[in-house]
């Protein structure tokens, strides 16, 4: 099959979706797409998280929710707390809230990078809108709203929420309890075995136990029927679950402003339930007690917009990997001249890669992508832009063609290969020489980023034919 049949054939497949402008024939510009950076080896370092700690477990997240809606369309809404670490606004038609929760690599990737309010924010749609403020590597302000059509509003709220947020002790409160502190507190744990989603649940590893500052009810499909105990003088419901037991209780005091009671539910959680129940009589003693007070909050709360907020340099944090951690921004590099040395090299330098590849991406695909040089799994380099619209992945390896994807055959330039199409990718994978039988194969996947659920433009197959083309004429011909 012809390189020309397979891009129509692409184009039929997707039907009638979007088309981006842009060349898609001629010779590469003589422009480089990027300025290469200068290798350094330094990851970012994250914020002190004691003092991150310390500066969301004084937030008073209602009092920032009144602030911010004042004069938008939640402005009759309510805040109502009713456990730490969360506000939900009371009236408003959909499901409002903030709160402070975990994020990782796989929310930042999923997410669109915007400047809300001069600040880093993540934001994330399906079903419901979700702004990311982060605060740390591993701790954001999630504002969200479900359903929701858009994010105007929320976005909306959020702006107004980080221009309140210039000075963070304007909502300065009396500190509360976080999950993993007060589990601490009674377990003889290390501080490595100790791990939550947010300052509002916590889970031990050795010993196995967990604690969450829980607003849902008791399951309703627990194995035996609850029971009710008194633990210390406190009420409590029992649940023996398929794997584990779980006490349930309300804790006070809750001394908040905008609570909506003088106490929230606790849930704590081991392998059986004596274990359960005095690990819930030991909480209640702790959360009972006021939490230190001794470490200055982190100032300023939020990250810039240009300012790294995960451990992956530069434009590693938006690679759609699980864990990039073999990644370092692209550094130019000389190309051998001849094609047995390019594929030594290549094999040992993914700089080698990206070189290859990086002005007629440039000149194809636009400026926007930047290139990274991946030897996590292997070398290859990957282009990718803040807002994980779209990701390029080019590799060269030793190696006839496989066909891994179960593409259909094509010829580009000469060199036959592979090429495989679906609504939302196209991969092709190419011999270094003009059979199948060569030393190498050129690999080039283009996909919609993470954060876009539309189809592949049908540009984008005639803009990869010419990238192609381009590297295999300049290195392989």
């Amino acid at each position: 099959m012809t390189t020309r049949a397979i891009a129509l054939a692409f184009v039929a497949v997707l039907g009638l979706v979007g088309c981006t402008t842009g060349d898609t024939g001629g010779s590469p510009s003589t422009t480089p797409s990027t300025t290469p950076s200068t290798r350094d080896s330094a990851r970012p370092g994250d914020r002190d998280e004691d003092a991150v700690l310390a500066a969301v477990r004084q937030l008073d997240l209602c009092a920032l929710l009144d602030r911010a809606k004042a004069g938008g369309p939640f402005a009759g809404a309510r805040p109502v707390a009713r456990r730490p670490f969360e506000c939900v606004l009371s009236g408003a038609a959909d499901l409002v809230a903030v709160s402070v929760t975990g994020i990782g690599h796989g929310t930042r990737v999923e997410s669109v990078t915007r400047s809300v309010g001069g600040a880093k924010a993540y934001v994330e749609q399906g079903g419901g809108c979700y702004v990311h403020l982060p605060v740390s590597f591993t701790t954001a302000l999630r504002f969200s709203q479900a359903p929701a059509s858009n994010c105007a509003s929320l976005t909306g709220l959020a702006d107004a929420a980080v221009a309140a947020l210039a000075n963070p002790d304007t909502f300065r409160a009396k500190p509360v309890w976080d999950a993993c502190t007060a589990l601490a507190g009674v377990l003889d744990a290390d501080d490595a075995a100790l791990s939550g989603n947010g300052p509002a649940d916590c889970t031990s590893r050795e010993p196995a136990a967990s604690i969450s500052f829980a607003d849902d009810l008791p399951p309703s499909g627990e194995r035996k029927p609850s029971r009710t105990t008194s633990i210390g003088g406190t009420r409590a419901l029992v649940y023996e679950e398929a794997e584990n037991c779980a006490v349930y209780w309300r804790q006070g005091p809750f001394d908040v402003r905008y609570g909506a009671a003088a106490d929230f539910q606790v849930v704590a959680r081991t392998s059986e339930c004596g274990g359960a129940t005095d690990l819930a009589e030991s909480l209640m003693a702790v959360l009972g007690e006021a939490p230190p007070d001794d470490v200055a909050p982190q100032r300023p709360l939020l990250y810039r917009p240009d300012e790294p907020d995960s451990p992956y340099p530069g434009a590693c944090a938006y690679v759609d990997e699980l864990d990039p951690d073999g990644c370092a921004p692209y550094v130019a590099v000389a190309v051998p001249d001849d094609p047995a040395e390019i594929l030594s090299a290549a094999a040992d330098d993914a700089d080698v890669q990206c070189a290859m590849a990086v002005r007629s991406v440039g000149a194809r695909f636009g400026s926007e992508l930047v290139p990274v040089a991946d030897s996590g799994a292997g070398t290859r380099c990957f282009f990718v832009e803040p807002e994980r619209r779209l990701q390029i992945t080019f590799s060269l390896s030793h190696g006839k063609v496989v066909n891994s994807f179960g593409g259909e055959p094509v010829t580009i330039s000469g060199h036959p290969g592979y090429v495989t199409t679906d609504g939302t990718s196209i991969a092709y994978e190419l011999s270094t020489a003009t059979i199948l039988d060569g030393e190498g194969t050129l690999t080039l996947r283009v996909s919609t980023g993470p954060a876009d659920a539309d189809p592949l433009a049908r540009a984008m197959a005639l803009k990869a034919d010419s990238v192609l083309a381009d590297v295999l004429d300049s290195y392989f011909s």
